[in-house]
């Protein structure tokens, strides 16, 4: 079974937030928007998780 790699989380909101260093829309920082597409499906995955940490970090609601 071939593991296809999860899209980029990129949502086209592009404006990186000066206190926490995130992408306003993905939470990336900088230099994972960069890196993304040169990581494996398992960093893309791991990536993913910390996003959604850091969405939830964001919006504790």
């Amino acid at each position: 079974m071939i593991d296809d790699p999860p899209p980029s989380p990129c949502t086209k909101v592009c404006s990186i937030d000066r206190r926490t260093g995130w992408c306003l829309g993905c939470f990336r920082t900088g230099e994972e928007i960069g890196a993304w597409p040169a990581l494996d499906t398992v960093g893309k995955q791991a990536l993913l998780e910390r996003l959604a940490d850091r969405r939830r970090q964001a919006d504790p609601s």
